[in-house]
């Protein structure tokens, strides 16, 4: 139990400084939020989905409070941190139709919910006025669907990696 602990923390610890780094670094954000996801997915791949939610969750409430900018967190509060419990559970159905529909479905609802928090709050605040190009939204949501497969294929073969030659279980 407290090997479980202490991994969670250096897990959560890690997600939390790539977190960190998004927020005070210009560049490079996607691959901060993308690295900083995979904590989260080890954790569980070592212990279980119990300790990747818990690490979720502490990421999540101790980046807002280290580095103290919520705007830097929301993407991986709505995507690239909740994904891997949602891939976790979605790769246990072994279709791969299905599969790919329920990892659509998690994106399309996670880009859904980021874009309405953006447009009816964030935006709200900033003095440019925004016109409704439904037209340039639908150009976005296509790209984003095709580079969410390319993410979902690197982030898989990273896993699988981890898992056949780094696995901290299977070392002992």
């Amino acid at each position: 139990m407290s090997r479980k602990i202490a991994f969670a923390g250096i897990f959560t610890g890690v997600s939390v400084m790539l977190l960190y780094m998004s927020a005070v670094m210009p560049t490079g954000k996607l691959t901060l939020y993308f690295l900083a996801s995979l904590p989260v997915a080890l954790a569980m791949i070592e212990f279980g989905a119990g300790t990747g939610i818990s690490v979720y969750f502490a990421t999540c409430i101790l980046s807002v409070l280290i580095a103290g900018n919520i705007y830097g967190i929301v993407p991986f509060a709505l995507f690239f941190g909740h994904y891997p419990v949602f891939k976790f559970y979605i790769e246990k159905r072994r279709k791969a139709m299905v599969e790919v529909l329920l990892k659509l479905a998690v994106l399309n609802i996670s880009a859904l919910l980021w874009y309405l928090l953006f447009k009816n709050i964030f935006i709200k605040v900033l003095p440019v006025q925004f016109t409704d190009n439904s037209w340039l939204l639908l150009i976005f949501a296509a790209a984003l669907q095709v580079v969410f497969f390319a993410y979902d294929y690197v982030f898989s073969r990273l896993l699988s990696y981890y898992e056949s030659k780094l696995s901290i279980i299977k070392r002992g």
